[in-house]
Formats: C-alpha cells, sequence, structure tokens
C-alpha cells in the first residue's frame, strides 16, 4: 500500500475509534493498524515487533510523525497524568477526497476495529493485541492454555488467567469477524 493510502486507512481509523469512545492515543492507533493487519486481512504492510506493551510498528511511528509534519494530524494534549491524543485534522479531509476507493473497500474492517477495540484502555489493549501475536505465532488451533501461558511468558506482568481472557476475547473476536464477512482472505 502506498504512503497516501496508509494515511487515508490511518486517518479513517483515528476518526473511527474516536467515535468509539477511544482516547485515540498512539497506542490506540498501534494495536487497532495491527488488529486492521494480522486479524482482518488488511494490507497497510507495517512490520510489527513485540515489544514492552505488545506489538509495535516503529514503521507506523514515523508515518504518525509524517502525517503530523504535514499537518494531517494533530497532538492535542491532556491534563497530568494523562498522554496526548491523536486527531485529524481539516487537511486529512483531503485523504478522503484523493482515496474514496481505499477508504470505501476497508470500511468494514475500520468500522469492525472501531467498534471492538474503542473504549478499550491501554492494557486491555496490549493483552488483547499480544494474544493476537501469540495467536499468530502457535497458529489458531492451538488451545487457549498454550496461548495463555505463552502470553504470560512474554509479558510475565498478565496474570495467566488475564492472558486466558484476552485469547477467548480474540477468539470471540476473530468468529464475529468472520461472521460478519469482514476479514480479507490473500487473493
Amino acid at each position: 500500500m502506498n504512503p497516501g493510502r496508509r494515511s487515508a486507512l490511518i486517518a479513517a481509523l483515528a476518526d473511527e475509534l474516536r467515535a468509539n469512545d477511544s482516547w485515540t492515543g498512539e497506542t490506540h492507533v498501534q494495536k487497532a493498524t495491527y488488529f486492521l493487519q494480522d486479524l482482518l486481512g488488511v494490507p497497510a504492510d507495517f512490520e510489527y515487533v513485540l515489544y514492552k506493551y505488545g506489538p509495535f510498528s516503529f514503521e507506523l511511528r514515523e508515518h504518525l510523525t509524517a502525517m503530523r509534519a504535514l499537518g494531517m494530524l494533530r497532538l492535542v494534549r491532556q491534563p497530568a497524568p494523562y498522554g496526548p491524543t491523536l486527531e485529524t485534522t481539516p487537511a486529512a479531509s483531503q485523504l478522503h477526497v484523493r482515496f474514496p476507493k481505499t477508504i470505501r473497500k476497508y470500511r468494514p474492517q475500520i468500522e469492525f476495529v472501531g467498534e471492538e477495540l474503542g473504549g478499550l484502555g491501554v492494557g486491555s489493549l496490549e493483552r488483547l493485541a499480544t494474544a493476537l501475536y501469540v495467536t499468530t505465532e502457535l497458529g489458531a488451533d492451538a488451545t487457549v492454555e498454550d496461548r495463555a501461558r505463552e502470553l504470560n511468558k512474554l509479558k510475565p506482568h498478565v496474570p495467566l488467567e488475564a492472558a486466558a481472557h484476552a485469547v477467548e476475547r480474540l477468539d470471540a473476536m476473530r468468529a464475529l469477524a468472520e461472521q460478519r464477512g469482514v476479514v480479507r482472505h490473500a487473493a
């Protein structure tokens, strides 16, 4: 996906997250983009690694910085101890004009991610995204218990019970996505 289409996708996703009561900080955008790619098959093509708070893309961080530099996103500071939120600007509306087909093509996936992740805090996002990471690594046919143990091994601060709950929630999300037909399969 070229940079302009990626920007259109991210701007639409940020707006959808905000519409679904998301804080819409960088962590939220990072995890939501990861779900678009790795759960729903949207080809944004950002490389993710397992990092301090779960899957993280340094490439996406650079892209968000570039979008801010181009005036498409702005940081809105929040009172301490909260971090800033990301908001789209009027300049981002040009992305809707330039890339309407891209936004229309992935609108069902964007809406699904917004609905499912919008109201979650960063701790829940970390557990859920790491559950997706572990499931991708071990395979969806691995048991809930095996995936929960692996999540707990990678993130020892996540208790085994919370890890199992995250894996179960991920499985429910995957089933719902399949039921709604929002999973894109490789051509």
